[in-house]
């Protein structure tokens, strides 16, 4: 993350109460998904299931073919990819079915799934590649890509559609007059960048807003939503124009929410009913800058022949711009 963000980290930026320290920095495996639904189009939540997938985060759900699915980021540390899950009996069950592919391959370094449903019934996905797996060497602009699934489970990769400095958690929602908006965290500034497009594969940045992870989507009138994290709690904007401007509906629309809870998915359901998934974490988990590292000796310090040196992977736990100390 410079990933799919690490929620305390981004958290505890925005409040300014924790160094970005690699080591009490909680990473995916530490994470919790839960599910809440609103009666009243998104205005308040009541929980349906509090730890609904555990050592998961980054979640997004959609209907497809008749069923409710979830996308999301799998924290174990032999498994982090992206994986899609099946909500079963209302909501208060989840049956895994494994890691999607993109290109045949499963990609561990891709992470911060957002899934909308295209007007041919196809899946399109949009995600980042971080480095995870191998340790930190020049980082460059974050890259977001999109592909496209008929069965939900095997992507093929369309390309780039933007790239952003500093940034994780691509969300995008179609508009009522067919062009797209985008939004992207950018973590280290707890600031929000919007982009348009008017295919859905060229984006152009349009404004920036202050916020954490964001969620997009469109309310019962057919106006864009946006719905993210702040010390209040889960916040709710609503736009007249398309995104160019925003205002608050509601400070914080669920009670009971676990302290440093972020990433909001949203689904409706019916007119008035959403579905919300969001991220907490344990309390007390921390993840090694080494957890998913595949050469676990990548971050030796200099001084031995076959020793190798690097910085900890983007996204858990480590800014591009913390140097290691040896």
């Amino acid at each position: 993350m410079r990933y799919f963000t690490i929620i305390l980290l981004i958290i505890a930026c925005q409040i300014g109460t924790v160094k970005a320290n690699a080591s009490n920095i909680a990473g995916p495996n530490c994470h919790l998904i839960h599910l809440a639904m609103s009666a009243d189009n998104g205005k308040s939540y009541n929980h349906i299931k509090k730890n609904l997938i555990e050592s998961a985060s980054v979640p997004d759900v959609v209907e497809f073919k008749g069923k409710k699915l979830v996308y999301y980021v799998n924290g174990d540390f032999d498994k982090h990819s992206i994986y899609v899950a099946e909500l079963t009996n209302n909501g208060k069950a989840v049956k895994e079915l494994g890691p999607i592919r993109l290109n045949g391959q499963i990609i561990k370094d891709a992470v911060d799934p957002d899934i909308i449903v295209t007007k041919d019934g196809k899946l399109r996905l949009f995600y980042y590649v971080g480095l995870f797996t191998k340790p930190v060497t020049n980082p460059k602009p974050n890259k977001f890509y999109s592909a496209v699934s008929s069965d939900g489970f095997n992507f093929s990769i369309e390309g780039i559609v933007a790239t952003l400095d500093n940034a994780t958690d691509p969300s995008v929602t179609i508009l009522e007059n067919g062009t797209y908006l985008m939004a992207i965290a950018k973590n280290k500034e707890f600031k929000i960048q919007l982009f348009h497009s008017n295919d859905g594969y060229k984006f152009q940045k349009l404004n920036i807003i202050r916020g954490g992870i964001p969620e997009l989507s469109i309310n019962s009138e057919g106006k864009p939503i946006l719905l993210f994290q702040d010390k209040g709690g889960l916040i709710l904007k609503s736009s007249n124009n398309d995104g160019k401007t925003w205002k608050t509906v509601k400070q914080s629309v669920l009670s009971g929410m676990p302290k440093g809870s972020a990433s909001p998915s949203l689904l409706r359901v019916s007119k008035n009913e959403i579905l919300m998934l969001y991220v907490s974490s344990k309390k007390g988990c921390v993840t090694s800058p080494t957890a998913y590292l595949e050469d676990k000796n990548s971050l030796i310090p200099k001084g031995h022949q076959s020793q190798a040196s690097g910085e900890p992977p983007l996204g858990h736990g480590v800014t591009p711009s913390k140097k290691k100390k040896n």
